[in-house]
């Protein structure tokens, strides 16, 4: 009969250690950590009062409720959040560094700009959350209600300023101009606040809006929806492409990552975002702006984004427009 070998008190006390690393997660190598297990900050590339921002503090708002981590919201003004998504792009792919903007900033600049510090392949792309209702707005004083009246009123009174928010949403107004002749001056300012107190101060008669103007329904009236499909706050105003200029276009937001997100991420950023839509809390904010929450997952989100950019580029190519 084979006697049992003898055990090795050095191999017992070895395999020991290595089943206690292997519990507490040290393994051979360093463990990772689960995420989120500290501070995000999700950048907003608008200054504080806009549209894009409140939307933004809102998700912030329910984004630390879903994932249990605080998540500081940080306002990054610039170039329609271009200036934040260069920054970003530069930052750690590791879940902590996150920002929100409207697609258009990256699905429109290339159509309109030669140089643009950043492309759709230079970011992950966790979902988009909801919907934009742009439209042409004009101050409740203004001395006409509709896109006709506004024509004869540009007509009359040569130079009449537009306001934008960036480079891109001049575009609109560019191309109104050019297809009746008429002349329409350019008052640049800085996001939804900039056009409230452009609209309201007198300094502009004309602006563009992501959605800020349904905040003031008795103090500015919207003239043209400048998106595909009607605006859903004000459904019996027809679109810039009905009017007979096909400019208009749909734009989303996003939530935006730096390439290399890990998958798991990717996929927990991407679930937290269809929960959040779903979030009581967010969709009250998003109520009052009259920004219809439209969920798109992951995948559906970087699908939204090329399909975006090959509508846009075929628009400017359409208008004559060459990136400059």
């Amino acid at each position: 009969m084979k006697l049992p070998m003898k055990l090795n008190i050095h191999d017992a006390l070895k395999g020991a250690v290595v089943a206690a690393a292997m519990a507490l997660g040290l393994g051979a190598g360093p463990a990772l950590a689960e995420w989120p297990e500290k501070l995000i900050s999700l950048y907003i590339g608008f200054n504080p009062g806009g549209q894009s921002d409140l939307l933004g503090r809102a998700l912030a708002t329910a984004m630390s409720e879903e994932l249990g981590v605080p998540v500081n919201v940080i306002n990054k003004p610039g170039a329609a959040g271009g200036v934040a998504l260069a920054g970003l792009r530069a930052m750690p792919a590791d879940g902590y560094s996150l920002q929100f903007n409207p697609s258009q900033t990256i699905t429109l600049t290339p159509a309109l700009q030669k140089v643009v510090p950043f492309s759709i392949d230079d970011f992950d792309y966790a979902g988009m959350l909801t919907s934009f209702d742009s439209a042409l707005v004009a101050p409740a004083s203004a001395p006409f209600d509709d896109f006709q009246g506004m024509l004869d009123y540009v007509r009359a009174n040569p130079g009449t300023l537009y306001a934008p928010v960036s480079a891109s949403t001049r575009f609109f107004a560019t191309e109104i101009a050019r297809a009746n002749d008429l002349d329409i001056g350019i008052l640049p300012v800085n996001g939804g606040q900039g056009v409230i107190n452009a609209l309201l101060g007198g300094q502009a008669m004309l602006a563009y809006s992501g959605g800020i103007h349904h905040r003031y329904p008795d103090q500015m009236k919207v003239i043209a929806a400048l998106t595909a499909r009607r605006n859903i706050g004000s459904p019996d105003v027809p679109t810039i492409n009905e009017l007979g200029i096909p400019i208009g276009m749909d734009l989303q937001t996003v939530l935006i990552a730096p390439k290399g997100l890990p998958e798991d991420v990717l996929a927990k950023l991407s679930d937290m975002l269809a929960d959040v839509a779903g979030n009581e809390g967010f969709r009250e904010v998003a109520a009052s702006m009259f920004a219809p929450i439209d969920y798109r997952d992951a995948a559906q989100a970087r699908e939204e984004m090329y399909t975006q950019l090959e509508s846009n580029l075929a628009i400017m190519k359409a208008a004559g427009i060459e990136p400059q």
